[in-house]
């Protein structure tokens, strides 16, 4: 069909976050080490303009909610060189904090809570 496959906004999704999360300082190899795991529990996506072979993705990504025991995350992906107000698809992913080695959940620490803050996009919700 000359389209990318939509599993690929999935992938998208995953380097966005991977990306939030070390530009907070905190990379996801980090919180591992903390003790913590953040596991999906929901994801969506809601294509718009389909991104072809070879397209170049730009990805923002953004923290759409925080609880002490779950993140959501927002992306939007553009075209590189495309419309900046119209992203082509959008969708979110939803996480909980569970400690790495009873895998209960368990509510994020102050540094990674902090680390966060800057990139919500509610800033009356900001933690």
């Amino acid at each position: 069909m000359g389209i990318a496959h939509h599993a690929n906004y999935l992938v998208w999704f995953e380097i966005g976050r991977t990306d939030l999360c070390r530009a907070t300082g905190i990379t996801y190899t980090e919180i591992e080490t903390r003790g913590y795991l953040l596991v999906v529990t929901g994801i969506g996506c809601e294509y718009r303009v389909p991104f072809r072979y070879d397209d170049e993705v730009v990805i923002r990504t953004s923290v759409a909610e925080w609880g002490s025991r779950k993140i959501r995350f927002a992306y939007d992906l553009y075209a590189a060189g495309g419309d900046a107000d119209n992203p082509r698809a959008h969708g979110f992913s939803a996480h909980m904090w569970l400690d790495r080695e009873t895998r209960k959940p368990v509510r994020a620490n102050e540094d990674v809570t902090r680390a966060f803050g800057p990139w919500l996009t509610d800033a009356s919700t900001r933690p």
